[in-house]
């Protein structure tokens, strides 16, 4: 009780009574001193429901003397000759203290009952808000907050498996199991009146964490998984591109080799020609997958950072240093941008999406970068537009015609982070979309 509300208190048991004994002092003629005790007994029941049962014993033991001093004669004295008043007097005083005990035992179960359903309030916000919150920091912050409103008091959570430096009247709980990833700090005396929300709040928070720790190794073993079925692809696709110009080779060169056959000029050119380009092919398909081990493609961990599109473009070039004139004298270049993902990786997607522009494409490149809200996620994208040569004078009906690992490495790229490759072929420009969340 504050010290001014207990003052006051003081002041209605004592004066209180005493003051309307007082003031029915003109009406001893017409009314008993039963009447009056009856009076008296409903101000000791509203003293007991506002102050408690020891103000209102206090009031009761008054009242008593009160009634006493100014209604049973002699009048002005404590004495009491006749034996009936007295028993009135016990009874009074035992009444009041029964009201004043059931009383307070009343408000000490309504104080109780209200604390407990002001925690299992705190409990059902907690849990509410625990499972709108993806990371273990916002989780401790937003506990850290709510549990400081609703017990009035410092509270501190610290996401952290070190515990912090103990204070004296502080008590410290883990969060966490079977290690502990967090601590909840708090006064000692909030403990024991809060042991029910405290106790929640603990278990929540280690369940939440547990639960984060589930679905971090969830999508860890998924993106595995998926890493896995891209290198598997890619694999097959890189037989199916190495064996027929490996094939064409062999057969090429063993005519060569066979002394029983006999082969003009014209057709050993021919077939030595044969060889150099199907060599020059191969060599292609062993610098794309020298590219995918240079950028440890089989690493799940991607190595983010923030660079601006024009140093993308740059990076795309050189690593085509050999197509960097050409491919710059029909590119479009936007606007800068600031994207964020694996910039070696998406270098060597662009590389490849400016290298099969430059072969099977004619005229103007047009690149385009932007930021998109899709899926309530902001999202980054790369999309080109190459214009295609008119039909008949280029092979535009199968995508990525003989270079087929650059569309698969694209793929892989984009499901590595976690987002999509588009390759559409339309009547005068073929579309190539690359696109990841950020």
């Amino acid at each position: 009780m504050r010290p001014d509300k207990k003052l006051w208190g003081w002041f209605h048991a004592i004066v209180w009574p005493v003051l309307f004994t007082v003031l029915l002092i003109p009406l001893r003629q017409h009314i008993s001193p039963t009447d009056v005790a009856m009076l008296q007994l409903v101000w000791i029941s509203w003293m007991a429901q506002r102050y408690g049962k020891t103000l209102a014993i206090t009031s009761t033991l008054v009242s008593v003397l009160a009634l006493n001093w100014c209604f049973v004669p002699p009048y002005y004295t404590l004495h009491v000759h006749d034996t009936r008043n007295l028993i009135s007097f016990v009874v009074m005083a035992s009444l009041g203290i029964f009201i004043s005990y059931l009383s307070d035992r009343i408000n000490r179960q309504l104080q109780k009952t209200r604390n407990l359903m002001s925690q299992l309030r705190g409990m059902y916000m907690l849990a509410k808000g625990l499972t709108g919150r993806s990371d273990w920091p916002g989780q401790c912050a937003f506990a850290q907050k709510l549990l400081s409103r609703r017990l009035r008091a410092p509270v501190r959570l610290y996401a952290s498996a070190v515990a912090p430096a103990a204070q004296a009247g502080f008590c410290q709980l883990p969060l966490g199991k079977p290690q502990p990833a967090g601590w909840l700090v708090l006064p000692q005396a909030l403990l024991l009146p809060n042991h029910n929300l405290l106790h929640a709040a603990q278990s929540l928070l280690s369940q939440s964490h547990a639960a984060l720790e589930l679905q971090y190794e969830a999508n860890k073993n998924l993106l595995r998984v998926e890493s896995e079925q891209q290198r598997a692809m890619l694999l097959r696709s890189l037989s199916h591109d190495l064996r027929t110009p490996l094939a064409i080779i062999m057969g090429a060169s063993s005519m060569l080799a066979d002394t029983s056959l006999t082969l003009s000029d014209v057709q050993r050119q021919q077939q030595a020609l044969n060889i150099y380009r199907h060599s020059k092919l191969l060599q292609q398909h062993f610098e794309k997958v020298l590219e995918l081990s240079k950028a440890q493609l089989a690493d799940v961990q991607l190595q983010y950072s923030h660079f601006s599109s024009d140093d993308l473009i740059a990076g795309a070039l050189a690593r085509r240093s050999e197509f960097a004139a050409e491919i710059a004298a029909r590119l479009q270049c936007p606007p800068a941008l600031e994207l964020c993902g694996d910039a070696d990786l998406l270098e060597i997607a662009l590389a490849n999406l400016l290298e099969n522009a430059l072969r099977y494409g004619a005229g103007i490149i047009e690149l385009c970068c932007d930021t998109t809200l899709l899926e309530q996620a902001q999202w980054q994208r790369l999309e080109l537009h190459n214009q295609l040569p008119p039909p008949g004078t280029a092979s535009v009906n199968a995508a990525d015609a003989g270079h087929g690992l650059g569309i698969r490495i694209c793929e892989t790229v984009a499901a590595l982070h976690q987002g999509r490759f588009s390759f559409s072929l339309e009547p005068t420009k073929a579309v190539a979309v690359l696109e990841w969340p950020l």
